[in-house]
């Protein structure tokens, strides 16, 4: 079944999430990690809801457990180009350590955020349904109607936002991967861009783009604990 998959990845992001912490403790705090952690707190939940519709059904309930997840992506997914420039530091790229340069990571985000948040005050969400599983969204495909429900194109923000998140953590994931020989945020980051990318008109685009979403958190997580555990080590050895 596949909200059994939906609730399988639930799982898995909140054991992820909640070892996350752990690491953050470890590794001396680090911000780059942090705000990971924050941007990443309600996957978890996103995947449950899917989950769980099934088994609540149509209605104001199933309604009102799916505004948080889309309220919460589209204000705190730019968290993750903060968390870019900061992970650069940790990883002792010479560019990053330069203020401007972190400011523009904190522009380019406030201004990622500024597309998508008026959005959460004009929410309309609709019912979908793939397979055995029933959510509500913003776009509702052919392929995912519900019997007497309508086609939806678009009632919400685009997936610029994402994207561009996705590039930018991308190119750090690169960057890492040629100068520091750390291929896992490159790995993550990829997974992500190709099952959102590739798949995107597949009927079966969401629970591969969940997965996606899954490696990039994985990734994302792992490498900033990383980074933060050497940074430790040089400024204890120096």
């Amino acid at each position: 079944m596949l909200s059994g998959l939906f609730l399988g990845y639930a799982v898995l992001h909140l054991v992820i999430w909640l070892w996350g912490w752990r690491l953050w403790s470890q590794t001396g705090r680090p911000t780059a990690l942090l705000l990971v952690l924050v941007g990443s707190t309600l996957l978890f939940y996103d995947n449950l809801r899917i989950g769980i519709g099934r088994f609540i059904g149509q209605g104001e309930l199933l309604y009102a457990l799916s505004v948080p997840a889309f309220a919460w992506h589209w204000s705190m997914l730019p968290l993750l180009v903060i968390a870019a420039g900061s992970l650069a530091r940790l990883a002792g790229f010479r560019w990053a350590a330069n203020r401007l340069v972190m400011g523009a990571f904190c522009v380019v985000a406030v201004l990622l955020a500024a597309l998508d948040i008026p959005s959460i005050f004009s929410m309309q969400l609709y019912p979908a349904c793939l397979a055995d599983t029933l959510r509500y969204t913003t776009r509702v495909a052919e392929a995912q109607l519900c019997p007497g429900s309508e086609l939806v194109i678009s009632s919400g923000p685009g997936p610029l936002v994402a994207i561009a998140t996705n590039i930018v953590v991308l190119a750090l994931g690169i960057g890492l991967w040629v100068r520091r020989g750390w291929p896992w945020l490159a790995a993550g980051a990829g997974t992500m861009f190709i099952a959102a990318g590739a798949f995107a008109s597949s009927n079966w685009s969401l629970p591969i783009a969940n997965f996606g979403e899954l490696c990039f958190t994985l990734g994302y997580i792992t490498s900033c604990a990383h980074f933060a555990r050497l940074d430790l080590q040089r400024r204890s050895q120096g």
